[in-house]
């Protein structure tokens, strides 16, 4: 779907919203956001924006990711040097591709984890930094309590008491996991996991912390 499409469905709902607006409650303006002329195209953007402006943000001090974006309507970039296609617009939109040393130029595709539309699948901040922390094979946060939430915290004081051999039992127990059926939610947490263990171990358990 192409920006101009997701607009159109935008357009759309509203004319559909304007038809039925004597069912609503009065004060349906205090939860919801009113288009104009004057204001849609920026209100529409914002929403379309939020989880990437966010992610970009949370990631702005890991020397591990950049991110970079291409307005198609202005550079017409679609395929790399050597003639790899880029594909802008397969899968849904946005198009998100990933480089690194194995991609090289040529870049990789984003798969999708979730029935939804690749906009609303990646629309979500939560599932934004997994792809981040996935595909950059990175981790948001650090073992000096930096980018973690309250349960990541706890995971890293709890992994901190564990046995080298503890460390990579539950490694191993966690990679097996990942190739079973789980909700994305879960995934990401075993995910994570993973990524504070192999930094423990990385920094030789809780000694050098």
């Amino acid at each position: 779907m192409t920006a101009a499409q997701r607009f159109l469905a935008v357009a759309l709902t509203a004319l559909l919203t304007a038809a039925v607006t004597a069912i609503y409650p009065s004060d349906h303006w205090s939860y919801s956001t009113k288009l104009t002329t004057s204001n849609y195209a920026d209100k529409i953007q914002e929403e379309i924006d939020a989880a990437w402006n966010a992610v970009t943000k949370t990631f702005a001090d890991n020397s591990d990711v950049v991110f970079m974006d291409v307005n198609l309507s202005e550079e017409s970039i679609r395929e790399s040097p050597d003639g790899d296609p880029y594909s802008p617009g397969a899968g849904g939109w946005p198009t998100i591709r990933y480089f690194n040393k194995e991609t090289g130029i040529a870049g990789g595709s984003y798969e999708k984890k979730t029935d939804g539309a690749m906009c609303d699948e990646l629309g979500d901040e939560a599932m934004m930094e997994a792809y981040v922390e996935e595909y950059g094979k990175t981790s948001l946060c650090s073992l000096d309590g930096k980018g973690c939430s309250e349960k990541e915290l706890a995971f890293i004081e709890k992994s901190k008491g564990m046995s080298s051999e503890d460390r990579d039992a539950q490694i191993e127990r966690l990679a097996q996991m990942e190739n079973k059926p789980m909700k994305p939610e879960l995934l990401a947490w075993v995910k994570k996991r993973q990524k504070i263990l192999k930094q423990l171990v990385s920094a030789g358990g809780s000694d050098e912390l």
